[in-house]
């Protein structure tokens, strides 16, 4: 199952990028930075799960990271055969603003 070409998140829902692969034996999942690096967790932010998602917690926006937040993964299912990397994710995370209501004063 290749993740989709595009994700789209808030920094209060975080979002996730599923990935899995059927054979014998059995795939391993891994993720790939844009510059073909495996990535790993990042304490609060990132997590890769052992079923192959991988997850982008939600977080404040203080701790916004391009590298991380606003970047391209890459899925590889692999094992002794071989290896098979998907398609470019797009990943984006944004801010959820509150917005106050202002009314103008009577006169």
């Amino acid at each position: 199952m290749e993740p989709p070409p595009r994700l789209e998140f808030s920094n209060s829902s975080g979002g996730w990028l599923d990935c899995s692969a059927s054979g014998s034996p059995q795939p391993s999942i891994d993720w790939l930075s844009v510059d073909g690096t495996s990535v790993g967790d990042v304490s609060g932010i990132r997590k890769v799960l052992r079923n192959g998602t991988l997850f982008l917690q939600p977080f404040p926006a203080a701790a916004y990271r391009q590298d991380i937040h606003s970047t391209v993964y890459r899925c590889v299912a692999s094992n002794t055969v071989g290896r098979i990397i998907s398609r470019d994710v797009q990943v984006r995370a944004g801010e959820i603003l509150n917005f106050l209501k202002f009314t103008s004063p009577r006169y």
